[in-house]
């Protein structure tokens, strides 16, 4: 079946986060099973960058969107924006949920304002379910979140866990020296629902002046925070700004064991972190709080460490793991690569996009028998 699809974005089209990431390499994926796929960026398309009224607007790009047998729709806004559309597309729309929007936006919510505030924005739940309503089938990365869209009245037939993949070859197994430059590293973003803040407290309690600390992926809006963390730990952390992905594997190859932070929470429950891969890829022990599914691959594959979310738990694990033999942390390290292996390659990944994809349009077209034709057809007798 030859299929072309489109890639709906939330963001500009030079974003070079984890989540444009994902989004190109799912593009990749079908492209390189023989469908067809193009991108679009309503962000780089005033008035489309306006969100809130995307949904009226949406529909004048129409006949582009029926060039396509079905369309991604990369967060929640791009779904919202298609809601209208949805009766007129040739194909079906696959709405990539990336986690909890509903529960991500309280917890967002409860840590701008202190704690005063902690339930949805009423437009966000309009927003969620607009979505949804307009998703012939929901995409998502957790089983947790698996679990709880079908709590919520979504058919299991209608979601498919597709995991944040990674490439095995870039993040390529790396031997653990003798000695590693840092016994920890974290690589990632800074907001405070990432938890490096604990992490930073848990590592503050350990006395060993040998432990060092690594900390990769600054970008300016965080530059305070570094200059706070740079004078609070001195010598022993290394503060890195944000950087390419080569780079990036050579930084973190230079770490004994990789960490994962997280506060507990369902905003944060319901997610499946890019860098749980690519940790596991280089061959190292991943060190993790007990607050969402990469605490169950950890503790199946005996590859690494599960702590507490709070700062003391987390300083206890941290210096059980910081005097384990170097032995048992390679051991680990074999086992985080086989896990990465036989997970979350890009290849399999992509073989599993890709059959929800065929596996969605066949549906959708045997259930909608006369979208496929034109409407000048559709009004013949």
């Amino acid at each position: 079946m030859t299929l072309r699809g489109l890639v709906v974005s939330g963001e500009v089209s030079g974003d070079v986060s984890a989540y444009s990431h994902r989004l190109k390499k799912l593009g990749e994926c079908v492209s390189e099973r023989s469908m067809e796929c193009d991108y679009f960026y309503p962000e780089d398309h005033p008035p489309l960058n306006v969100w809130t009224t995307m949904s009226f607007v949406m529909p004048l790009w129409l006949r582009m969107l029926r060039r396509y047998d079905f369309i991604y729709s990369g967060c929640e806004e791009a779904g919202q924006s298609l809601f209208f559309c949805k009766p007129f597309l040739k194909g079906p729309i696959l709405y990539d949920t990336h986690g909890d929007l509903v529960a991500q936006s309280a917890l967002m919510r409860e840590l701008s304002t202190g704690g005063q505030k902690k339930t949805t924005p009423a437009r966000v739940r309009v927003v969620s379910r607009m979505s949804m309503a307009a998703a012939a089938q929901v995409l998502t990365v957790s089983s947790y979140h698996v679990r709880r869209l079908i709590e919520e009245g979504i058919p299991p037939s209608r979601i498919s866990l597709i995991r944040n993949g990674v490439d095995l070859n870039l993040f390529a197994y790396q031997p653990l020296h003798q000695r590693p430059e840092f016994t920890f590293a974290y690589a990632g973003a800074y907001q405070s629902y990432q938890g490096v803040e604990n992490l930073i407290d848990a590592f503050d309690r350990i006395r060993d002046p040998d432990v060092r600390l690594l900390l990769v992926g600054f970008t300016p809006p965080y530059a305070t925070l570094k200059q706070q963390w740079a004078a609070r730990l001195g010598s022993r952390v290394t503060l890195v700004d944000q950087t390419d992905r080569s780079t990036l594997v050579s930084l973190l190859s230079r770490a004994a064991i990789l960490v994962i932070p997280g506060i507990d929470h369902p905003g944060r429950r319901n997610v499946f972190p890019t860098k749980f891969g690519e940790y596991a890829a280089l061959g190292r022990p991943v060190l993790v709080t007990d607050v969402d599914e990469t605490a169950d691959f950890v503790r199946q594959y005996k590859c690494g460490f599960v702590s507490g979310c709070d700062a003391e738990s987390m300083a206890a694990v941290m210096e059980t793991a910081a005097h384990a033999s170097h032995d048992s942390l390679v051991e680990m390290g074999v086992r985080a690569r086989h896990m990465a292996e036989e997970h979350f390659s890009w290849e399999r990944v992509g073989d599993e996009y890709a059959a929800v994809v065929r596996m969605a349009v066949e549906r959708y077209r045997s259930e909608n028998p006369l979208q496929r034709r034109s409407w000048r057809d559709i009004r013949k007798p």
